[in-house]
């Protein structure tokens, strides 16, 4: 049986059996104490059952406290009364020894922790001071008192007391601290159990052939007792000590050993005052070198944990030697070096350095050396195996010995070389946009609107005329524009703030060298809060292309016509609308010869219906002339029929024709044949909006049918269910049977989930291994078991591939789509958390998303 009795135990037949244990043991320490007495007759006792009774207020639960103490108060009288006789004193000894008790627990609970009491040498200290000495000292004077002890006796009474409640305290105490709540089968291993028992032999070996044949026998027990201390854990050692202690008294009790007199005025009690300086000695060297073993073991553990570290980092690591050899490498350096472990080992890091990146390289070394730095970072080339340069980031630090001489370089290696194609290619970019902008004569700017502040290129210097002296603002810019356009300017800017939007216009500025038109476009940067921070734009001298286009302005109309009729149908008409021009694609689309169209109205020419077997189209576009260019919606499906039967899905526009002065002096119209276009629209419609491994709805179309409800959510105060649903351990498939075995894996868990859904709900893959269902007109509540289906149905699906069979999961978080909670961004970032906890709290289940109230 352990002391576990002293820690937990509700149940009232336990509690009662513990109160019985404790009861008993009590009595068998009493009893032991109380035999050296009568067995010696002449030497102070030793005492247990306070210190049995201290460390049951100590370590019981406060409830359990009164019974225990109770049983213990028993099992003592009940010793007293055997050994002593019937006398009232048997029962003052007890209930003093329990209020010595009461005292000393009280003050280790406040001083210790309960959990851990004897964790170090200050934790001793305490407990022998407030256990082993103040409780004792006051137990003696109480006892003095209650017991009404003699002028004369008084003190070696009280001397007897406290000697043998010190002992008592500080040779059990320990033991009873210390004593583990399981079986010590468990804590103790068998070979640990042998060199306790054989390590116990040669010390009560040793002690009694100290005590009979040596001078000073308590010099050698100090020695003895200190080689326990170093041989064995702190548990066991402070056990042997006890069991050292209990045997010297019987020795002595026993007269199997003989110690001279001192002659002090304490008589027999200088005898133990010897024994009781060898306990402390003994105590502290246990304490200390628990402490050393627990230090050696956190070295190992970080020595073990920078191993584990070092060999499955995902980034080069590797131990340097002062000459530069490599002492240690993981698998991510040989990796990126290309080389075998061994092989590098027989290298040095300057053998594969690049030789332009070398003597940067020793020069920083040389500093981190010296103690100029503690480390450094840097950019360098290392030659892989194979010849080829392979780019890196190498970090450096080092370790030095006790005398601060340098012992070995950890280096960090990541491999950066595709970052510094990526810069080139960057650099190369940057350099062509730039070259294009001059050759363009294009400026770009930048307006911080947040300090006000503008930054020009020089191409906007020279475009506007300003010195390089001048600092660009948003006022030197307007006032630079024609007077009569600054307004319309400056309204254009304040609206494209206030929408956060893009803008674009045209305008003429004055400048020394005459007036100049300049087309700007700008779009906008915004910050993380979603406000707009930045302006970023283009001017552009578009004077010779505006003097151009008046120029050639007619004859850009008839072009641009002729050149938009190429392959097409056109017909020309007058401003009535009647047919002047038909080109041969025209003809053949209608069934119309030329000669017979001329003059026939353009309604009349053409038999145009609304899908193959739809009602004609009744357009005034073919009536009346249009003001501008004109044509059906895109998505109006419309299709002409021919006189000979046959049927063709087309498109048409209409465009004005006007004069230099804007006269209208008729229209052309274009029609295309889309049957093929239209064919691959649907399917580039299909494939815009749909998951093409899966066959569900993508991201995008999921983004807009939130929309959709959300604002559906605002204006009709409806309530729609948002869920998000992640796999669990789909990696895993990936890594060890191939994508391949993913990408089924995916195909067969979205018809699985589509099974659990209404026609009306919405299942998207949003990418990866995350899905997105939208539930309209649902409440959360309603939802809560097609969740659980879908999740339940997923965590028990059995995925074969090549007859291996594979389990995946999926957690899921859900959120209520309603008038408070309508915004796209914040119900998926809620979605998104909920599914996290999900996941937080052990994955394969749901989580609903809960507002956390400020």
């Amino acid at each position: 049986m352990t002391l576990e009795i002293l820690t937990s135990q509700d149940r009232p037949q336990r509690k009662w059996l513990n109160a019985l244990f404790l009861g008993a043991l009590a009595f068998l320490l009493t009893l032991f104490c109380l035999e050296l007495i009568v067995v010696s007759g002449r030497i102070s006792p030793l005492w247990y059952s306070t210190a049995l009774m201290t460390v049951v207020v100590f370590r019981a639960p406060s409830k359990h406290v009164p019974l225990l103490l109770l049983s213990c108060v028993i099992g003592t009288s009940l010793a007293n009364l055997i050994v002593i006789g019937p006398a009232l004193s048997n029962l003052k000894f007890s209930i003093l020894n329990m209020l010595q008790a009461i005292l000393g627990g009280l003050m280790l609970r406040a001083l210790l922790d309960r959990r851990n009491p004897l964790n170090s040498l200050l934790d001793w200290v305490r407990f022998a001071v407030c256990a082993g000495l103040i409780a004792p000292l006051i137990g003696g004077v109480v006892a003095v008192w209650m017991l009404q002890v003699g002028h004369r006796a008084s003190l070696p009474f009280f001397s007897t007391w406290v000697i043998s409640e010190v002992i008592g305290v500080l040779a059990f105490g320990p033991v009873l601290l210390l004593w583990p709540n399981k079986p010590l089968r468990h804590l103790i291993t068998p070979g640990r159990q042998l060199e306790t028992l054989l390590t116990l032999f040669v010390t009560l070996l040793a002690s009694y052939l100290s005590l009979r044949f040596l001078p000073w026998p308590f010099t050698f027990i100090v020695v003895i007792l200190f080689w326990c201390a170093v041989r064995l854990p702190k548990f066991e050692a402070f056990l042997l000590f006890f069991l050292n202690a209990s045997f010297i008294s019987i020795l002595l009790a026993f007269s199997f050993v003989n110690l001279a007199q001192t002659g002090l005025l304490l008589g027999q009690v200088s005898n133990w005052l010897p024994f009781l300086l060898v306990l402390l000695p003994s105590h502290v060297m246990a304490l200390v070198m628990d402490a050393f073993q627990r230090e050696k073991h956190h070295i190992s553990e970080k020595e073990t944990r920078f191993r584990h570290a070092m060999e499955y980092s995902a980034i080069g690591m590797a131990l340097v030697s002062p000459n530069g050899g490599w002492q240690q490498v993981n698998q991510s350096l040989c990796h990126t070096l290309g080389f075998p472990a061994d092989e590098l080992k027989k290298l040095t890091f300057q053998q594969i350095t690049h030789p332009d990146d070398l003597n940067s390289d020793l020069q920083q070394l040389e500093r981190l050396v010296a103690g100029d730095i503690m480390s450094y970072t840097m950019e360098k080339r290392y030659f892989r195996k194979d010849g080829e340069i392979v780019w890196a980031r190498l970090t450096v630090s080092m370790v030095r010995d006790a005398e601060d001489q340098p012992l070995y370089f950890i280096a960090q290696i990541v491999d950066i070389s595709e970052l510094k194609q990526s810069e080139q290619v960057n650099r190369r970019l940057m350099e062509r946009i730039t070259l294009a902008n001059e050759a363009g004569g294009i400026g770009v700017w930048e307006w911080n609107l947040l300090s006000g502040e503008m930054l020009w290129d020089k191409r906007m210097y020279e475009l506007f005329a300003l010195g390089p002296h001048q600092v660009p603002t948003y006022d030197v810019w307007l006032h630079l524009m024609e007077p009569t356009e600054r307004e319309t300017a400056a309204l254009i800017v304040q609206q494209a703030i206030e929408r956060r939007s893009a803008f674009h216009m045209e305008y003429r500025v004055n400048l020394p060298s005459g007036s100049r038109y300049v087309r700007t476009e700008a779009n906008r940067i915004l910050s993380q809060d979603g406000q707009i921070e930045r302006m970023l734009g283009i001017c552009q001298d578009i004077t010779p292309l505006r003097a151009l286009n008046e120029a050639l302005f007619q004859e850009k109309e008839r072009m641009a016509i002729t050149l938009d009729s190429i392959g097409e149908a056109v017909i020309s008409t007058d401003d009535e609308m009647r047919v002047t021009f038909m080109n041969p694609v025209a003809e053949t689309l209608s069934g119309w010869p030329q000669e017979k169209a001329a003059g026939v109205a353009l309604s009349e020419l053409l038999n145009i219906t609304r899908g193959a077997n739809g009602p004609r189209v009744e357009n005034l576009l073919l009536c009346n002339l249009p003001g501008i260019k004109t044509s059906p919606d895109l998505e109006e499906e419309l299709v002409l029929h021919t006189p000979e039967g046959v049927q063709v899905e087309i498109h048409y526009s209409i465009t004005p024709l006007k004069t230099l002065t804007g006269a209208s002096i008729g229209a052309v119209m274009v029609i295309q044949d889309v049957s093929e276009s239209r064919k691959m629209m649907k399917r580039l419609s299909y494939s815009a909006s749909h998951d093409m491994l899966t066959r569900l709805p993508n991201r995008h179309s999921f983004e807009q049918q939130l929309k959709r409800m959300v604002n559906d959510a605002a204006a009709n105060h409806s309530q729609h269910v948002l869920v998000f649903i992640d796999l669990d351990k789909f990696k895993a498939v990936n890594d060890s049977a191939g994508h391949a075995a993913g990408d089924a894996l995916l195909r067969e868990l979205a018809e699985l989930m589509q099974k659990h859904l209404r026609s009306s709900d919405l299942l998207a893959r949003l990418g990866g291994d995350e899905f997105g269902v939208l539930l309209p007109n649902s409440h959360v509540d309603q939802v809560r078991d097609v969740v659980q289906r879908i999740v339940t149905s997923v965590n028990e699906y059995t995925f074969l591939w090549h007859d291996h069979p594979y389990h995946v999961g999926a957690s899921a978080g859900i959120t209520q789509i309603d008038q408070h909670n309508c915004i796209s961004n914040v119900v998926m970032s809620q979605a998104d958390v909920a599914c996290y906890s999900a996941k937080h709290a052990g994955r394969g289940q749901y989580h609903v998303y809960q507002e956390v109230q400020m």
